[in-house]
């Protein structure tokens, strides 16, 4: 049976994998491509650009996922969610934001593979949360 928070859920996953699909293919690898005497001002228009899309959605995808596996008793489903969750948070602050702040001082082609090399955790995790979510909430 849906709970209330299950369509909330899906349409915020989904939503997350469309936009990580967008940054990984198409956002981040166009970095390299980018004049290095505009570097710095396009990273900074970027990091707060998408912070303003993307920091809404992953507080409300944490605090649902929180919800949801605590008032199911951390079922299986839910934990693997919100666990899931917790990987891309950590993901994000303990490797994307820094190489993030290392970029703010301008371009750096190793900085920039390693940013779309290590990108593929998080693009992996909010897929796969995804098809998870669908699989069970839908079936």
């Amino acid at each position: 049976m849906l709970h209330p928070l299950h369509l909330p859920a899906l349409l915020i996953s989904w939503g997350l994998v469309v936009l990580i699909w967008i940054v990984q293919l198409v956002h981040y690898p166009s970095f390299h491509y980018i004049d290095s005497t505009k570097f710095i001002d396009f990273h900074a228009h970027h990091s707060r650009s998408i912070t303003v899309i993307v920091m809404p959605l992953m507080l409300a995808e944490l605090a649902i996922s929180i919800l949801l596996a605590y008032r199911s008793g951390f079922a299986p489903v839910e934990a693997v969610a919100l666990a899931m969750v917790t990987g891309i948070w950590l993901s994000t602050f303990l490797i994307q934001i820094p190489l993030h702040n290392q970029l703010g001082a301008g371009s750096d082609s190793v900085i920039i593979t390693k940013l779309v090399n290590t990108n593929w955790i998080r693009t992996f995790l909010w897929t796969a949360k995804a098809v998870l979510l669908t699989y069970f909430y839908c079936k």
